[in-house]
Formats: structure tokens, sequence, C-alpha cells
């Protein structure tokens, strides 16, 4: 289904010119009703256009050719209404309820809910969770809500996001160990993360507010939790029926600034995380279990055997999928070893796919190791990942909060190969509990533990499946939706 149809204009628009079709008279002018006929196919026809091109210039001429149709097709019902005198063929109503589905056309885009996703491109997951929300509500509710996401660090200073991003990429790399001291010591003084809000505040007030003023959203969204404090703080000061929603992109460990900020309602991915922030005194009501969102594209089947004799892979033979970590090369490639080790001397029990992303270096590297074996494909920057996820049997991964909650979604049994101290704890502690994976220390075979969950994959799906609920994003627009209307 096209966005469009999924509008709320578009939809009672049909739903009218079909009622009025049907309650033209049998015996009514043969060539009135073929002229509202054509009037009716081009009003529709301009506003899917116009729909669609919505978002690409103020000036939309088909829209308005919409517009024009409706007052036309009013036009000649009337005209209907006074040759038939013995009926007429037009319920006053539905001319009534033209005439204001007119209006609302003409103010469409001044009537549109706007959303506001405050996020930041710091790991994957946030970003991750912001898009497939906005994608989900396209998906629900076509143009009825005009969705922008905004990388909040970038907007509140870009050079305090470039010190920020550095210093979280650096340490996470090369010492985890000190990054874990932060986390946790932030964690656990939740008067820090606030103070440092509090010694922004007067200093972006007046920046911030006057994005506010100029975006004048209807919704504050949240997927980062760092500046919520202070994002909340401007925002229900200065704007009236303020509604804040953060949407958790972790598990388990939940860091304190999440609940710091005035937030109406919190949206995470399991009971374990709900319980989490009701030991964290958030009061029950405001906790919404809806899961966390991936992109809709988990919820299509992917033909796996085409899609892997594209990548000349055998579609006959397990495949396990590995992305690696920048977090070192070394143990990357060791891992890719023991995985060519177990597969064969020419890796031609499996296929291998490992995907490394924008890490130019690592990939020349790992293409030297797989170079002569079978059914190895070593691939860049994708944008097919749901489509490798759903094709894999077996992820080897870190427990980033995106891709354990994509893996879940797809049903895929992990081996999670290292975790970012604190932040990423939570995500390995849902695995290990629930048994959808096996959590691998760095003295570890990698290719052992994947022969474990190969002789007992049944059962790891089974455990996978009781959690994994690739629906969440469209859960969480009719959420949205619900909240917006009342």
């Amino acid at each position: 289904m096209f966005h469009f149809q999924q509008t709320g204009a578009y939809r009672q628009i049909i739903s009218a010119l079909g009622q009025i079709l049907k309650d033209f008279p049998e015996d009514g002018n043969p060539l009135l009703k073929r002229k509202i006929e054509e009037e009716a196919y081009n009003i529709t026809d301009n506003l899917a256009k116009g729909l669609s091109n919505l978002e690409k210039s103020d000036k939309n001429e088909q829209m308005q050719k919409s517009i024009d149709g409706i007052a036309g097709i009013i036009a000649l019902t009337d005209l209907a209404g006074q040759n038939e005198s013995k009926i007429n063929p037009v319920k006053r109503e539905l001319v009534d309820k033209l005439r204001v589905l007119q209006s609302d056309l003409q103010n469409f885009k001044s009537r549109q809910k706007k959303i506001l996703i405050l996020s930041a491109h710091m790991g994957q997951g946030h970003m991750t969770a912001a898009k497939a929300v906005s994608e989900a509500l396209r998906h629900n509710y076509g143009y009825d809500y005009s969705v922008e996401i905004v990388d909040f660090m970038e907007l509140l200073n870009s050079l305090v996001n470039l010190v920020t991003k550095t210093y979280y990429e650096n340490s996470v790399k090369f010492v985890p160990s000190m990054y874990k001291i932060v986390y946790d010591s932030s964690n656990k003084n939740v008067k820090i993360v606030k103070l440092l809000n509090q010694v922004n505040y007067p200093f972006v007030l007046s920046k911030i507010k006057k994005f506010f003023d100029e975006k004048q959203p209807d919704l504050l969204i949240s997927t980062f939790p760092f500046w919520n404090y202070l994002a909340s703080e401007i925002w229900k000061k200065h704007t009236r029926d303020a509604k804040f929603i953060s949407i958790i992109t972790d598990s388990i460990t939940v860091h304190n600034s999440w609940v710091l900020a005035d937030t109406d309602y919190h949206i995470v991915a399991n009971e374990d995380t709900r319980q989490s922030l009701l030991d964290m005194g958030t009061p029950p009501e405001k906790i919404k279990t809806l899961g966390f969102p991936v992109k809709l594209d988990f919820l299509e089947e992917t033909a796996r055997g085409e899609f892997l004799k594209k990548l000349n892979l055998n579609p006959k033979l397990q495949t396990i999928l590995f992305l690696p970590t920048s977090q070192g090369q070394k143990k990357n490639q060791k891992i890719v070893k023991d995985i060519l080790a177990a597969g064969g001397a020419a890796g031609d029990r499996i296929n291998l796919i490992i995907i490394t992303g924008r890490d130019s270096k690592n990939k020349p590297k790992l293409e030297k190791i797989a170079a002569g074996c079978n059914n190895v494909k070593v691939i860049g920057w994708t944008d097919q990942m749901p489509d490798f996820i759903k094709t894999a049997d077996i992820v080897v991964t870190k427990a980033g909060g995106a891709t354990v909650m994509e893996c879940i979604a797809a049903g895929k049994p992990m081996v999670i190969t290292s975790i970012i101290p604190g932040q990423e704890e939570g995500n390995a502690e849902l695995i290990r509990r629930y048994r959808l994976g096996i959590i691998s220390s760095d003295k570890d075979n990698i290719a052992d533990h994947i022969d474990y969950i190969r002789k007992n994959y049944k059962s790891f799906q089974r455990s996978i499946n009781k959690l994994s609920n690739p629906k969440s994003a469209l859960q969480i627009a009719d959420f949205i939706n619900d909240l917006l209307q009342n």
C-alpha cells in the first residue's frame, strides 16, 4: 500500500466520493454521472500525486487541482439535485463533508501534526530507533504526520558534539575501562548529568527555544538520553500542552539520564527493562512496553536462496553472519580464522558473510584471510542489513542495542564477541537470561559456540521467538497516534 493511501484526508475523500457515486439514482442523467466519475478520478489521482510530493515543494499544483476538483464535484452534485426532482442523488451531509475536506486540504501542511525526534550519531542504536519510528508513522498514517529527526548534540554545539563523539569512539575502542568508569560514575551520581545540563542551560536557552519556536512540534521524542533533562526543561516551560516521550534503546541496565527529564512516557523493549525503570522509581503508568523499533523490512520475508545465489554462496549450507567491531582488528581476524577452520579447510561446510561497514582498514585484511576460501563474502557498507540478518542462521556480533533487537526480531541466535562496559551489559544479560545466544570471552574459540548453537538450533529459536516482536515500530506509531488524537 502506498503512503498516500494511509493518509486520513485521502481515505475520507475516497469514502465520500464513493458514497456520492453509489447514491446516484439509476434513472439519473448518465452524462452527469459520467462527468462526476471523471471528476472523482481526477481528484483522487491529483491528490495521490500531491500528497506524494508534499515534502518536495511548497507549491503543490496537484494538491490545488484536487481542491479545485472537489469544488467541481460539489457544483455537479448540486446540479444533479436540481435536475433530478424525484430523488436527490446526494445526501446533504456528504456535500457538507466534502466542503470540510476541501478546507482541510487547503490548509493541509499547516494542519499536519509535527513530530520532532531528538537523537544522536553515537553508536547505531539511537538513530536506528528514530528512523524506524519515522518509517512506521509514514506506513500507518501516510502524510498525517510531519516527522523530523535531529541530531540534538550537533544542534547544541558542533564542537562539543565532535569532542564528545571522538571521546566516546576512542574510549570504547582503546580504553573501554575508562569509558566504564565515566559511565558508572555518572549513573551512580545522577547529579553529574543534571549539573552538566544545568551548566549548559543558560548558554543554549535562546538557541533551543528559537529552534522549538520555529519547528512548533506537537510531540517531542528522544532516542538519546544525555541532554533530555535540558531539552525537557526548555520544552515544558515554554510550550503549553507539551508532550515528551523517550524511547529507551538498551535493555535492563538503564542509565539514570533516561529518567531525569520530565517525560510523559518511557517506551521500553521488554518487561525486564520495565522492571528496571520501576526499580529506579518511575511511575508504572509512565512506562509502555512496546518493543524496540526495528525497520519494517524485518516484517517481510527474504527469498533466502535467491539472496545467497546473488552473492555466489551456497543456499544449501548454513550461513554465519559476522559483524566485526571497531574494538580490535586482531580479534576480528582471529574470529574469521576460527570460523573458517571449523568450516573446513576451504570453508566449504558453511557460508560466511562478513560485513565491515564503513571500516575501510578492516575490509582488505579480512579479504586477505578469506582469499581462496569457498562460500565466503566480505562486504563493506550495505543498506541491506535486514536481508543479511534474515538470511543468516547465526549472527556473530557485539551487544549493541539495535543489532541485538534486530536479531531477536528476525529470530536469529547470536554469538556476542564484545560488550561496551556499562552501556551494553544489559543487552548481554538479556541474551544470557533468556538463552538467545552465547556470550563469548576473548579466550574462547568462536567456532565452538557456533557449533553448539548449530547442534541446539531449535531450542535457541524457541527462546528467541518468545521475545521476537518485528511489529514494535508499528505499535509505537499507533501509540503516538492515540496520544496526539486525544
